[in-house]
């Protein structure tokens, strides 16, 4: 199966593996990497950035359905 790099397109391989339960289920989780370190630190940089910025505008959207409900509330 192929797997490649979303940044030089190398095959990445596999990194670390480990198992973890759902429920009553067995699940095993393959972390891949890219074979270029300093390419892999870019990507995992470029990763980082957008799980923050999605976790802010998840946050933001909490506090603009907050602040409707209060604006509702108050009417």
């Amino acid at each position: 199966m192929s797997n490649p790099c979303i940044r030089c397109g190398k095959q990445r391989l596999d990194g670390k593996t480990w198992k973890g339960k759902i429920g009553s289920s067995t699940v095993t989780y393959t972390l891949t990497i890219c074979p270029d370190a300093g390419c892999q630190k870019i990507v995992d940089q470029v990763t980082a950035e957008r799980k923050e910025k999605s976790a802010l505008l998840i946050k933001k959207k909490a506090e603009a359905k907050l602040a409707k409900e209060k604006l509702v509330a108050g009417i």
